[in-house]
């Protein structure tokens, strides 16, 4: 179900204003505050579904911003506390958002991305994680090109 639910992590993102949302520069405190609340606005939204697929899109919307060391939002779980569908979908999230152009921010290379997230394993991530996303990485990225658009 994870390759269903794990599209919506960031459904809570609506909740956010687009000044926000948008912004190029650095956010400011209290925008970076409100930003952080779309983990929660999302949960808020699909947690009462009656579909398994929404209800761990919901749980994936709520996880995939906490770290393996505890130092994440929006509750600071830590290590196996942390969901494993929030777990997969926060390696994929980082990897997604730092080799992706933005309105903010230039496109990473794919190097320097899986340098990033074995740089943050067992801080950021699960490594047990890490270590299968290397190993199927070259999977991804086929599927990735295939559906870019």
């Amino acid at each position: 179900q994870i390759q269903l639910a794990a599209p919506m992590h960031d459904i809570g993102k609506i909740g956010i204003p687009d000044n926000v949302l948008l912004k190029k520069g650095k956010l400011n405190e209290s925008e970076w505050a409100l930003m952080k609340k779309h983990a929660e606005f999302g949960y808020d939204i699909l947690k009462g579904s009656k579909s398994s697929i929404l209800k761990n899109a919901g749980i994936i919307a709520l996880a995939h911003h906490e770290k393996w060391d505890g130092s994440g939002y929006p509750s600071g779980l830590k290590g196996d506390a942390i969901h494993l569908y929030g777990r997969i979908t926060a390696i994929a999230d980082v990897f997604d958002a730092l080799t992706m152009s933005r309105p903010y921010k230039e496109a990473w290379t794919i190097n320097d991305a899986v340098n990033l997230i074995n740089e943050e394993s067992g801080k950021h991530f699960d490594p047990s994680i890490v270590k299968v996303f290397k190993q199927v990485l070259d999977k991804l990225l086929v599927v990735r090109e295939k559906f870019s658009d």
